[in-house]
């Protein structure tokens, strides 16, 4: 006898399979536990060769065991299992035990199921990632939604929030269409935490900003081994991180049309595959898509699929431009500064001139440039008072574009915008030389010399 019967118990104590073979390979003992593994009782393995149980059931094309004979040393490998319409995989761990000839008298094998492991570890960095998802999803929301809690103040904007809590009650998918900086992304999340999946993730995917090559295993995941590179653990996709809540597909247009395909089916189906799976997963996700491009020119180019489109556009929203709803802009501002002074332990104030030079412009890029330059006034701004002295130079016309090549030119540039921001906020040139204490004729004379100097683009009324 190899042991006493006391050893069965022992063994089968053992969460993992452990199989004992003598030097020329023959099974001697199997625990509990590797029986039902191989779905083979002991009666049917011990005595056997192990060579020939090679390829039954949980064996590979490789063993352990007579890798341990041949090396006379320790030797793990990875083996795997047909399971279904996949495979178990199974890590083998083969220990020599020599006699005192050192020679090996005994291969002690432990086996321990890998597949559950993994599994684990899946949902563990599936966690993981839901979890900095969510984190990053309060962050936002404290930072951006709080900063303008969604404003609506002008009528389009009211109206765009009624058409929003609508369609936030049902899993119909929304389509937002708008200007590059208007607000889409606040919209998409106003309807998420609006709906009833408001408790599940919302996960943003800029299609714009990931290369083509890797859009399919970012959106479906992959599993290990899919390609070069690709993490021992697999990956899960968007789609499986927004289970149970939204997807929020910015910049659509810039999809490829090959992803749009595979995006349409996951849509149809409700269901996808890993790359490199053949498990299909299951997945309940509600979108929201977002463009600033003409998705109905794109179709008629065939560079958007039309079934894509139909299934996107089912309920568009339109969010009209910062320079239509200016009405809004004193409270944008009023957000960002108590914003900017939390953050800061800072008093910061507009002059009125300064807040109606701010109103007057039209905005090309929207909300995202007006936080963008009243964040650069903030900064640059003495005594915590913003002036107009203090807004960019590129907010009157083609000026910012100018580099001065000397200190004259630095000086004429200085006078040249404050001139043209005392016009744009007086409208005349004759209230304009007034508030610049200088003579109308003296006022046109400069503007006109200025403007044929530096190439601007003449767009005042000389009156």
């Amino acid at each position: 006898m190899f042991a006493p019967k006391s050893l069965d118990s022992f063994l089968d104590l053992f969460f993992d399979g452990v199989i004992i073979t003598d030097r020329d390979g023959l099974i001697i003992k199997v625990n509990s536990a590797y029986q039902r593994m191989t779905g083979k009782t002991a009666e049917e393995l011990v005595g056997k060769d192990i060579r020939t149980t090679v390829g039954i059931k949980l064996h590979s094309n490789e063993s352990s065991t007579i890798r341990v004979l041949e090396e006379k040393r320790p030797v793990t490998i990875i083996q795997r299992a047909p399971m279904g319409n996949g495979y178990k995989e199974y890590m083998t761990t083969g220990m020599p035990m020599f006699n005192d000839q050192n020679e090996i008298e005994y291969v002690v094998n432990c086996v321990r199921d890998m597949t559950e492991l993994n599994e684990l570890k899946q949902h563990l960095s599936r966690a993981r990632q839901m979890n900095q998802n969510y984190l990053e999803e309060i962050e936002t929301l404290r930072q951006q939604v709080h900063k303008y809690d969604f404003v609506a103040h002008s009528k389009v904007m009211l109206d765009v929030r009624d058409a929003a809590d609508k369609v936030a009650s049902v899993d119909s998918p929304v389509m937002l269409r708008g200007e590059s900086g208007v607000g889409k992304e606040v919209i998409a999340k106003y309807i998420h935490h609006q709906s009833k999946r408001s408790k599940g993730a919302f996960i943003k995917v800029n299609c714009g900003a990931i290369p083509a090559s890797l859009m399919e295993s970012e959106f479906f995941g992959y599993e290990s081994g899919a390609f070069t590179g690709a993490s021992k653990e697999g990956k899960p996709g968007y789609f499986e991180m927004a289970d149970k809540g939204t997807l929020f597909l910015d910049e659509i247009g810039d999809m490829p049309l090959d992803l749009q395909v595979k995006l349409l089916r996951a849509l149809e189906e409700q269901e996808f595959r890993r790359v490199g799976g053949v498990k299909t997963i299951r997945s309940d996700v509600r979108i929201i898509a977002a463009t600033n491009q003409d998705l109905e020119e794109m179709v008629a180019q065939k560079e958007f699929r039309k079934d894509l489109y139909y299934r996107l556009q089912v309920y568009p929203i339109h969010i009209p431009p910062l320079r239509e709803r200016k009405e809004e802009i004193p409270f944008f501002i009023e957000h960002f500064l108590q914003q900017y002074q939390e953050k800061n332990a800072i008093q910061i104030q507009l002059t009125r001139e300064a807040t109606q030079l701010l109103y007057q412009y039209d905005w090309p890029g929207n909300i995202r440039e007006l936080i963008n330059v009243m964040e650069r006034m903030a900064i640059s701004c003495a005594n915590g008072e913003i002036r107009p002295e203090h807004l960019p130079r590129e907010m009157f016309g083609n000026l910012g574009k100018i580099i001065p090549k000397t200190f004259q030119e630095e000086v004429e540039l200085f006078e040249f915008q404050g001139m043209k921001r005392a016009l744009t906020l007086h409208k005349s040139t004759r209230k304009a030389a007034k508030a610049l204490q200088m003579s109308q004729p003296t006022f046109v004379r400069k503007m006109k010399q200025y403007e044929e100097k530096y190439k601007c683009d003449p767009k005042v009324n000389h009156q």
